[in-house]
C-alpha cells in the first residue's frame, strides 16, 4: 500500500530541466508501469540519431512529443500527472479519443500525446508498430511522420537527413504505405526531393549514402503497384488539397 507522504511525493515531483533526460526518465516509468509510449517528434530524432547531436543538422529541442494507445488514456493519464505535468482538462476532454496536452511549467514545456495514430497532414496509423521499438517509434515510422508535412521547414528537414544518415528504413513498408492513397504518396514524394535539395546544399560528410538512401526509397515507391483508390484520386490530381493543415490549439508546429 502507497503511503500518503509517498502519493504527495510522486504527485509533487518536478520535471528534469533536460528535455532528453526527462523523456528517457517519462519513457523508463512508462515501460515499468506496461504503459505503452513512445517518443516521436524531433526529440525522438535526437534520442536515436547520433548525427542530431552535431552540425548541421543539429538544433534545440524542447518540447515532448509522445504516442501511445488510445486504451491505456487513463494509464497515461495517471503516469503523467505523478511525473508533474497539468492536464489541460478542456482539451482532453474534447479531443482525448486522439490526443492528450499537458504543460511542465516550471520549464515552460508542452507535452503532447497522440493516441493509436498521429493526424497531422496526413493520417499515420500507429497502434499495430509501438511494439516493434523501445523508447521511440522506429525509424520509418519517424521519417514518414516527418515526410508528411507538407510545409516543410527546416526543423523537419534537418529530422529527416538524420534519420537517413544514422537509421536503416523499410523501403517496403514506406511504399506500401503511399500506393493506396495518392495524397500521402503527392506529398511525401515532394518532400523527398526537398530533402534531397537540403543534403546537397549543406556540408554533410554521409551526403553519398543519404543521396543513395533517398534514390533506394524513391525508386521503392515508384515500383510499388498503386490500388484503384490512388489511381482514382490521381486523376483529380492537384485541382483539389490533397492533405491538411492541422490546427492545433497549442502548439504551432508539427513535432
Amino acid at each position: 500500500m502507497v503511503s500518503e507522504e509517498s502519493a504527495i511525493a510522486e504527485t509533487t515531483r518536478t520535471p528534469h530541466a533536460d528535455a532528453r533526460q526527462e523523456a528517457r526518465a517519462l519513457l523508463e516509468e512508462a515501460r515499468s508501469r506496461a504503459v505503452v509510449l513512445r517518443a516521436l517528434g524531433g526529440l525522438a530524432v535526437r534520442l536515436l540519431c547520433p548525427s542530431a547531436a552535431r552540425p548541421p543538422l543539429e538544433r534545440p529541442y524542447k518540447d515532448i512529443d509522445l504516442i501511445g494507445l488510445r486504451d491505456q488514456r487513463a494509464a497515461i493519464d495517471e503516469l503523467l500527472v505523478n511525473f508533474g505535468y497539468e492536464p489541460d482538462e478542456s482539451f482532453n476532454l474534447l479531443s482525448g479519443h486522439a490526443r492528450l496536452y499537458y504543460r511542465d511549467h516550471e520549464n515552460e514545456r508542452e507535452l503532447d500525446v497522440f493516441l493509436d495514430r498521429m493526424d497531422m497532414c496526413h493520417s499515420l496509423e500507429l497502434a499495430d508498430r509501438l511494439d516493434l521499438s523501445e523508447l521511440t517509434l522506429t525509424p520509418t515510422d519517424m521519417l514518414l511522420s516527418k515526410l508528411q508535412v507538407y510545409e516543410t521547414n527546416e526543423r523537419d528537414l534537418k529530422d529527416a537527413t538524420a534519420l537517413l544518415v544514422d537509421c536503416e528504413v523499410d523501403v517496403g513498408h514506406v511504399a506500401r504505405t503511399l500506393a493506396n492513397d495518392w495524397g500521402w504518396w503527392r506529398t511525401v514524394t515532394e518532400v523527398l526531393d526537398k530533402v534531397s535539395t537540403y543534403v546537397a546544399s549543406i556540408d554533410l560528410p554521409e551526403r553519398p549514402r543519404v543521396e543513395a538512401k533517398i534514390d533506394e526509397l524513391g525508386a521503392a515507391i515508384d515500383a510499388e503497384p498503386k490500388g484503384r483508390r490512388w489511381r482514382l484520386r490521381a486523376r483529380v490530381g492537384d485541382r483539389m488539397r490533397w492533405y491538411e493543415l492541422p490546427e492545433e490549439d497549442h502548439a504551432e508546429e508539427v513535432p
